[in-house]
């Protein structure tokens, strides 16, 4: 039987809440050993619509047939319609799915009881604080949680016969630098509401430096509170006057539920979990103990953070250089492989990289029409170590996600980062049990690195393959789609340098010269001139099919010869002759098929020869050929 796993969607731009609800859920599934498989990125609305998509791309990497049960962290994962398509994919696999912010159709739902925390919040501020005008910070328009508060605060309002209308609304998006200017415009202009009531604690406190850009204090000027109440407003100053949803606890409560549900148990549809007010410095309020303790340790605890950023920065910088001083995908995965295994504090003992064989094609792809990716049946492997140990793995099916696991390995929280050029997927990577780099925000730093390296990469690759395309084409005669004269000289300078390298390098040379062109020209007109010429070339090229063709003159052609061909050269010739005395002396074919081509061959016979010798003497040879032929003796 194998290994039961869950599945966990979610971005990550709320980090702390994010960290603090997977530890939450650690703490139930590890001890029944069931994995969590945490899809996880950094969409956001602020960002260019191709590059969202590329980032939400991940939540259609797993399989969902392979799971035993998921969780979709929707007041998260906010974009229209996203959730939606996992919950059809859990019904069609037929696994339990729960949602955990919102309350969806076809899930168990798990939701805070927004309500009553924020309307505590909004009664404090009238009672205590003595707040008439109010203003409230709104996430997106669409975002359940956001609305649950807002309608918290126009029941309060309208309870204590505060005024409060549409007017009195800002919608951000969850943009932090439009709350942050929102404020200071209002500042400026002296307008400033009473209280700024936020959706959560970053607009919060975003709305506080707002205010100090101004040169202004809060509670001072205005209060300003938030909502979540995480880490980073507790340590704050002013400390946040927020609401604490409990994190943890709901990611608690969450998997005991998809548990009960995975074992065939009966649970609620809805779950609701309540949360509390906690007054701060924001609102004019005294901070309690815990937050002194934690602002007396706020320098480890910062520096601990930092300290994780600023590893994953430099780090990823050295992977950046790295990748791009790859010419190929090859070299890429041989330098990563080299340069991790020697530094692989970040990435730790359980780690992998895979790249999808679609991206590796130079032309850099952009679709007519936004849309998903999907991704190939196999996954190549571009590093992975496993439990410390580094695998040979080369590739593995796209169903099978993560590199060499066996149900024996241990408990594992997986986190699986999307790896995209735009709306197009490069592959992903795969970290293991990473709380603190969820919280710090290092994965997203080292994610963002990569991706940026990978795309500037495949841009390098593609420009120097475009570049050898264009040198390429210089070297492609126009009438004939042969190899020019450039081409000839640059490769009779190869032979040159090869024969002056003392190696054991020998070669031949026949050049052609059409006859009889300027008669074809002058008689039938210089288009049945040209089709005389390409059906000269045609008969060159398909005797000396194994040679490259030069056309080096009007009506001159050469073709070389190396190892095998060069040993055929006589019988080659032989062919040659025969087949243009066919052409030459038809009676039923037109004038410009039946063409007579003068020729002489000669080749490196000692070493005391020179490249220049050798050609002289198949061009000397050519012009007794034509000679005899225009006299008719051949």
């Amino acid at each position: 039987m194998s290994k039961k796993k869950i599945a966990v969607f979610s971005t990550a731009w709320a980090a702390d809440i994010l960290a603090h609800f997977m530890r939450g859920m650690t703490s139930v599934m590890e001890p029944l050993n069931i994995d969590i498989y945490l899809f996880m990125c950094y969409a956001s609305y602020g960002e260019a619509d191709n590059s969202r998509y590329g980032e939400l791309n991940i939540m259609n990497l797993p399989d969902l047939h392979d799971f035993d049960g998921a969780v979709i962290i929707t007041n998260l994962l906010d974009f229209p319609g996203e959730a939606e398509k996992i919950i059809k994919r859990c019904h069609e696999a037929g696994i339990p799915v729960i949602s955990h912010g919102l309350k969806l159709d076809g899930t168990y739902s798990v939701i805070t009881n927004n309500t009553s925390g924020m309307e505590t919040l909004v009664r404090h501020l009238i009672d205590e604080h003595g707040a008439k005008k109010l203003t409230f910070i709104a996430g997106s328009a669409d975002n359940g949680d956001s609305n649950e508060r807002l309608a918290a605060v126009r029941t309060v309002c309208k309870e204590k016969g505060i005024e409060f209308t549409d007017d009195d609304i800002l919608y951000t998006n969850w943009d932090l630098s439009t709350a942050q200017n929102y404020v200071m415009k209002d500042a400026k202009e002296g307008t400033l509401s009473d209280a700024y009531l936020c959706a959560n604690d970053e607009l919060a406190m975003v709305s506080v430096i707002g205010l100090n850009d101004c040169g202004l204090e809060c509670p001072d000027a205005a209060i300003v509170t938030g909502f979540d109440y995480i880490e980073q407003s507790k340590v704050f100053y002013p400390s946040i006057s927020s609401v604490d949803q409990g994190s943890e606890n709901h990611g608690k409560v969450c998997a005991e539920l998809i548990a009960d549900l995975m074992n065939g148990k009966e649970v609620e549809e809805l779950t609701q979990i309540p949360c509390t007010f906690m007054p701060g410095e924001s609102c004019g309020c005294k901070s309690n103990q815990e937050i002194v303790d934690k602002r007396l340790r706020a320098g480890t605890i910062s520096f601990r953070s930092n300290q994780i950023q600023s590893f994953a920065t430099w780090h990823t910088i050295y992977i950046e250089r790295v990748i791009l001083n790859c010419e190929s995908f090859t070299e890429i995965k041989q330098a990563l492989t080299k340069a991790i295994t020697e530094d692989a504090g970040f990435e730790g003992d359980d780690f992998h990289i895979l790249f999808d064989p679609e991206s590796y094609g130079y032309e850099l792809k952009r679709s007519g029409s936004l849309d998903y990716d999907p991704y190939s049946e196999k996954q190549d492997v571009i590093y992975s170590i496993r439990n410390g140990k580094l695998q040979s793995i080369r590739s593995i099916k796209t169903s099978q996600l993560i590199p060499g696991l066996e149900d024996s390995d241990p408990f594992h929280m997986y986190v699986f980062v999307p790896l995209h050029e735009r709306e197009n997927k490069v592959g992903y990577i795969i970290f293991t049990d990473c709380y603190d780099q969820i919280q710090s925000a290092a994965i997203r730093e080292y994610s963002d690195r990569f991706n940026s390296a990978i795309e500037k990469a495949r841009k390098a690759m593609y420009l120097r393959t475009l570049n050898d395309s264009i040198r390429e084409l210089s070297h492609i005669d126009a009438l004939t789609h042969v190899k020019n004269r450039a081409a000839y000289e640059l490769q009779l300078e190869e032979y040159r340098k090869k024969v002056e390298s003392k190696s054991k390098f020998t070669f031949g040379v026949v050049l052609f010269d059409v006859n009889n062109l300027k008669k074809i020209n002058d008689e039938l007109g210089h288009y049945s001139g040209d089709e005389y010429i390409k059906n000269a070339c045609k008969l060159i090229c398909t005797t000396y099919k194994n040679s490259p063709v030069y056309r080096i003159g009007g009506d001159e052609f050469v073709a070389l010869l190396e190892g095998k061909v060069l040993a055929q050269k006589d019988e080659l010739m032989k062919t040659f002759i025969t087949e243009m005395n066919k052409l030459r002396n038809s009676t039923e074919l037109p004038p410009e098929e039946k063409v007579s081509v003068a020729y002489g061959m000669a080749y490196m016979s000692n070493p005391s020869e020179s490249v220049d010798d050798v050609v002289k003497e198949a061009d000397e040879r050519m012009y007794d050929t034509k000679k005899k032929m225009k006299a008719g003796e051949l």
